[in-house]
């Protein structure tokens, strides 16, 4: 195995373990009961998760541009208050 190989492998990896954190934070968040979503269904395919999942999708987009617009402040108090809760989650 050549080293291009093994950094491939370990970039991949990297990604697959964030993208499992992001979607740990979306269920800690809560916003997988606002939104109706169902864990373990094929959220591609299930013709009952199309709306939910379209739904939570515009709400992300809007948090996205909501932290465009919003200064530098706004964007680190909004790590400190995360921060807090997540440690407040830890504890319970």
């Amino acid at each position: 195995m050549n080293t291009l190989e093994i950094d491939s492998r370990g970039l991949r990896r990297a990604r697959v373990r964030s993208l499992i954190t992001l979607g740990g934070l979306i269920k800690k968040s809560g916003l997988l009961e606002t939104f109706g979503i169902i864990l373990g269904e094929d959220l591609q395919k299930s013709p009952q998760m199309k709306e939910p999942i379209a739904a939570l999708f515009k709400g992300l987009v809007t948090l996205n541009e909501m932290s465009q617009s919003a200064d530098m402040v706004n964007l680190q108090l909004w790590a400190i208050q995360g921060l807090e809760m997540l440690a407040h989650s830890k504890k319970e």
